[in-house]
């Protein structure tokens, strides 16, 4: 298996802060730059000053153009039409600005558009709150960078703190990775998010996907997948695929290495061997699994069990198993359906190109090996005992051979029917516990659309269509 690592997308929540003052006439805090004209009226009932007419005004913070501009005069209250809003970090547009200069609460409607060197920012509806430095996102929201897009049905961001919180269909999609959940926090400065409900992602480039109910993630290299969790890797020739289920994962990835735990309940499946287990742990390095608390290892005909089982693998076919202590291997031998069987204090196994070709038994000994005569018809068995070790060999992944050193205790048996269901004592075979092959998971979501939520307020085409010209 490769690296289990994700990469959350980079995006960046900014915040809004507008400076509207309330006196719009006091000329050391506005400067009204061009309007048509000025005049007072009466807006629903209430008083109000009217600034209309291509309006452009400025303070020490922003540069305003817009089709006209309200005060209400009893209501510490401004609305701007059409708003297009220049400020040392940012463009904002809108279709409808509010702004009270005495709560310093600011509500932008219909077609609002936030671009900063970071990102560009979507939404039909946006609240920003400057004394509580929280912006609002009460409807969808679309977050755009140069890596990617995040959308969501509604947001919180935090300044002070400088998190996030999106809800509602969470997506998150650049060219290396998918993500969705019901909900996401995320701390920008520490690099630390959090994935809530119905979690699914894919990695491309790794060729991995995973999903859970609780997907954790910080700028150390620590992932943590939770509850119903399941990952699977294809390898780069799309000739293997491997899945792994278990209640909690846990990943870890430094510069040199990168580990991936299971707990509870831990089912792999892959095109080359199955296993069980309540404890897998897996570093990529070496590609070494190591499967406590109630192991089982399927590899073809052939059935480890043991307190532990560790295997090495090469190109996803395994290498190499050890297991202890008092371990059994069983094969079903593929002609006869006998069971060969095999146990001791310690066990060593080893493959190539994911035959099994030997297998050494450490002290304490115990073989039961079927044998078939020159027509490949069952002819017997010889069960062996010694307190040395022994090995078993296999041709062509079939048992062909064995020996064994130091005190041997050994009997041929006849061929009769009492004879074929001898067992060693803690023998085991469970077929029926074997992972079957899953179905992969796929995303609940429509993939990310590639179009913006709205289309684009004139303000915004002219100003594009300005700087185009100007670079030319």
């Amino acid at each position: 298996m490769g690296k289990p690592f994700l990469r959350l997308l980079p995006l960046y929540i900014l915040i809004l802060m507008l400076s509207l003052p309330y006196q719009i006439e006091a000329q050391s805090r506005v400067n009204i730059l061009q309007a048509d004209r000025a005049e007072g009226g009466i807006f629903e009932g209430q008083n109000i000053r009217k600034i209309l007419g291509s309006v452009i005004l400025q303070t020490d913070k922003m540069l305003m153009e817009t089709d006209s501009v309200y005060q209400f005069v009893d209501r510490n209250l401004l609305m701007a039409f059409n708003a297009q809003i220049e400020t040392e970090n940012e463009m904002i547009w809108a279709d409808t600005l509010f702004y009270n200069s005495v709560t310093e609460f600011s509500r932008l409607r219909g077609r609002v558009i936030i671009q900063s060197e970071q990102n560009t920012v979507f939404a039909d509806s946006m609240d920003v709150d400057q004394q509580q430095e929280l912006v609002i996102f009460n409807v969808p929201v679309r977050f755009e960078d140069e890596q990617g897009t995040l959308i969501a049905e509604s947001g919180l961001y935090y300044q002070a703190v400088d998190s996030a919180i999106f809800r509602g269909n969470v997506q998150l999609a650049d060219t290396t990775q998918y993500l969705e959940a019901d909900s996401l926090f995320m701390n920008r400065s520490a690099e630390l998010y959090e994935l809530f409900g119905r979690v699914y992602a894919d990695d491309y480039e790794d060729n991995v996907s995973f999903a859970g109910e609780y997907l954790y993630a910080d700028s150390l290299g620590y992932r943590l997948l939770q509850y119903s969790a399941w990952f699977m890797e294809v390898n780069e020739a799309q000739t293997d695929t491997t899945h792994l289920f278990a209640e909690k994962i846990e990943f870890f990835e430094t510069d040199t290495t990168s580990t991936m735990d299971a707990y509870q309940d831990v089912r792999i499946w892959s095109t080359k061997f199955s296993a069980i287990a309540d404890t897998v742990l897996y570093r990529d390095d070496i590609e070494q699994f190591i499967l406590r608390s109630n192991p089982i290892l399927w590899q073809k005909n052939m059935q480890l069990t043991g307190p532990y089982i560790e295997a090495r693998l090469a190109d996803g076919e395994i290498e190499f198993l050890r297991s202890f202590t008092k371990p059994v291997i069983v094969q079903q031998d593929s002609l006869t359906e006998r069971m060969h069987q095999m146990t001791g204090d310690t066990l060593h196994a080893w493959f190539d190109s994911g035959e099994i070709y030997q297998i050494s038994v450490f002290n304490n000994t115990e073989i039961i090996f079927h044998q078939k005569d020159e027509n490949d018809e069952p002819d017997g068995l010889v069960e062996l005992i010694s307190l040395g070790p022994a090995t078993m060999d296999f041709l062509d992944g079939e048992l062909d051979f064995f020996k064994a050193e130091q005190n041997i205790d050994g009997s041929y048996l006849p061929e009769d029917p009492s004879n074929i269901e001898r067992r060693l004592d803690n023998f085991r075979w469970d077929p029926d516990r074997k992972p079957e092959k899953p179905e992969p998971r796929q995303p609940r979501l429509p993939p990310v659309p590639e179009e913006r939520p709205f289309e684009m307020p004139p303000r915004y085409v002219n100003y594009f269509s300005a700087q185009e010209n100007g670079n030319e």
